[in-house]
C-alpha cells in the first residue's frame, strides 16, 4: 500500500471516528438529560417548563443527528469517489494560475457548503425554534443574514487564503511563520473592531438610554476603572428571545452591549451583575490569556502545515496526481481533527475556568451580586430552556461555560 493510500485510509479513519464520537456523545447527552427534576432544578423550571425543556433538547438532538449524518456521508464520498481532485482538474482546464486555482475551489466550496446548510439553517429556525417559542425572525431576514455571512466570509476568507497561498509559493516549507504572523495580525484587527464593523451589519446598536440602567453600569464602570468605550442595546429581539449580552475589544477599545431581551427580563441590579461578570473577564486578563491562547493553536496549526504541506502524497490521497496547495490543506485539516478536537477540549476547560472567576469577581466587586447574579442565571436559563443535567464528557466537548446547576452551586459556597 503506497503513502498516498495510507493517507486516503487515515483520512476516512478519522471522519469516521470523528462522527462516530460525536453520535456518541451526543447520544449520551440526550440519555443523561432525562432525569427527574431535581430540587435545585425546581427553582429554576415548574415541571411544565422542565418538560419543554426535554422536549427542546430531544427535538435539537434528533435533528443534529440527522444533518452530521447527512454531512459526513457527504464528505465521505466526495473523499471516496475524488469529487475533490475532480473539481481541482477542471479549475486546471479552465485556469492558469495557481494562486487563482486555489481561491476559486475554496470559495465554490464556501458557496456550496453555504447553500447546502440553508435548508438546516431554515428548519432549524423556522420549525424547532418557532415550535419552542424563540423564533422572532423572518424568511426575509433569514435570508438576508445568510447572503450577508455569504458574502464577508468570501471577501474576507478568499483574501486571506489567497495572501497565505501566495506566501506558501514564495517560500515553501518556511511559509507557515510568516503567514502565521499575518493571521495573528488579521485576528488581532478582528478582535478590536470587528464588532464595530460587521455587527451593524446585522443589528442595530444604539447607545443604552439615559436612565437607571445607564446611571448604574456607568458608576459601576466608574468604580472598577473599566475605561468603557461604548454602551450598547442590541435589538437581539428581531431574531430571537433568548437573552445574552457581549463584551468586546481590548486596550481603550471596550465595548459592551446588551440584548434588548436581556434589559428587558432582568432587573437593572441583575443586569448589572451580569456586567460585572463581563468586566471580571478583562480585569482577570481572561481577554488577554484566551487570545493569547487562540493565537498559539493557530501557531501550532501553521507550524504542522509548513512540516507537511510539501508532501505531495497529501494531494494524491484526494485522487489528484498533481500536488496543489489547497488539496494538500484540505487533507491537512482532515487528518489534523484529532489534534483540533484536543485543543478544543484544553481552549473549553480554560473558559469553562474563567467563567467561575469571572463570577467570583462581579461577587466581590458589585454589593448583592451574588444573590442578583444567581437570579439571572436562573432567568437566562429559564428563557433559554437549558439543559439542566449534560453528561460530563458533552460537557469537555463543548461546554465553555459550566452547566448551568455547577454554576450556581458554585456562586452560593
Amino acid at each position: 500500500m503506497s503513502t498516498s493510500d495510507l493517507l486516503l485510509l487515515g483520512i476516512v479513519l478519522f471522519v469516521l471516528i470523528d462522527f462516530s464520537a460525536g453520535m456518541v456523545i451526543n447520544y449520551l447527552n440526550e440519555r443523561s438529560k432525562n432525569q427527574p427534576l431535581s430540587a435545585e432544578g425546581a427553582e429554576i423550571f415548574n415541571p411544565e417548563e422542565y418538560a419543554k425543556s426535554m422536549a427542546y433538547g430531544t427535538a435539537k438532538y434528533r435533528f443534529e443527528m440527522l444533518t452530521t449524518l447527512i454531512s459526513t456521508v457527504t464528505i465521505l464520498a466526495a473523499i471516496i469517489l475524488g469529487g475533490f481532485s475532480w473539481l481541482d482538474a477542471q479549475l486546471r482546464d479552465r485556469l492558469n494560475n495557481n494562486l487563482l486555482i486555489t481561491v476559486v475551489f475554496i470559495g465554490i466550496l464556501i458557496l456550496i457548503s453555504t447553500i447546502a446548510n440553508l435548508p438546516a439553517g431554515y428548519y432549524s429556525t423556522f420549525v424547532i425554534e418557532e415550535k419552542f417559542g424563540f423564533n422572532k425572525s423572518t424568511k426575509k431576514l433569514f435570508f438576508q443574514d445568510a447572503i450577508k455571512q455569504l458574502l464577508i466570509s468570501l471577501a474576507l476568507g478568499l483574501v486571506l487564503l489567497y495572501a497565505v497561498a501566495w506566501i506558501y509559493q514564495e517560500l515553501q516549507s518556511q511559509f507557515w511563520i510568516i503567514a502565521w504572523a499575518l493571521f495573528a495580525a488579521f485576528s488581532l484587527f478582528m478582535f478590536i473592531f470587528g464588532t464595530r464593523i460587521f455587527l451593524p451589519m446585522f443589528n442595530k446598536l444604539k447607545p443604552l438610554p439615559e436612565g437607571e440602567l445607564r446611571t448604574a453600569v456607568e458608576d459601576y464602570c466608574q468604580k472598577q476603572g473599566f475605561p468603557l468605550s461604548k454602551l450598547y442595546e442590541m435589538d437581539a429581539s428581531k431574531r430571537s428571545t433568548k437573552l445574552n449580552a457581549f463584551f468586546s475589544g481590548m486596550g481603550k477599545v471596550k465595548i459592551i452591549g446588551l440584548y434588548d431581551t436581556l434589559i428587558e427580563k432582568l432587573s437593572t441590579e441583575e443586569t448589572v451583575a451580569v456586567l460585572a461578570h463581563e468586566v471580571g473577564h478583562y480585569k482577570r486578563k481572561h481577554v488577554y490569556t484566551m487570545f493569547a491562547f487562540s493565537n498559539l493553536q493557530t501557531l501550532i496549526i501553521f507550524s504542522l502545515m509548513g512540516w507537511l504541506l510539501g508532501n505531495p502524497n497529501l494531494s494524491k490521497a484526494l485522487g489528484s496526481d498533481t500536488p496543489s496547495f489547497h488539496l494538500s490543506m484540505l487533507a491537512f485539516f482532515l487528518l489534523f481533527s484529532p489534534v483540533s478536537t484536543l485543543l478544543g477540549l484544553i481552549n473549553n476547560s480554560f473558559s469553562r475556568r474563567n467563567e467561575y472567576q469571572a463570577d467570583q469577581y462581579s461577587i466581590d466587586t458589585y454589593p448583592g451580586a451574588r444573590e442578583h447574579m444567581y437570579n439571572a442565571l436562573k432567568k437566562l436559563s429559564r428563557e433559554s430552556l437549558t439543559n439542566l443535567n449534560p453528561h460530563p464528557v458533552y460537557v469537555a466537548v463543548h461546554y465553555s461555560h459550566p452547566p448551568i446547576l455547577d454554576r450556581l452551586a458554585n456562586l452560593h459556597k
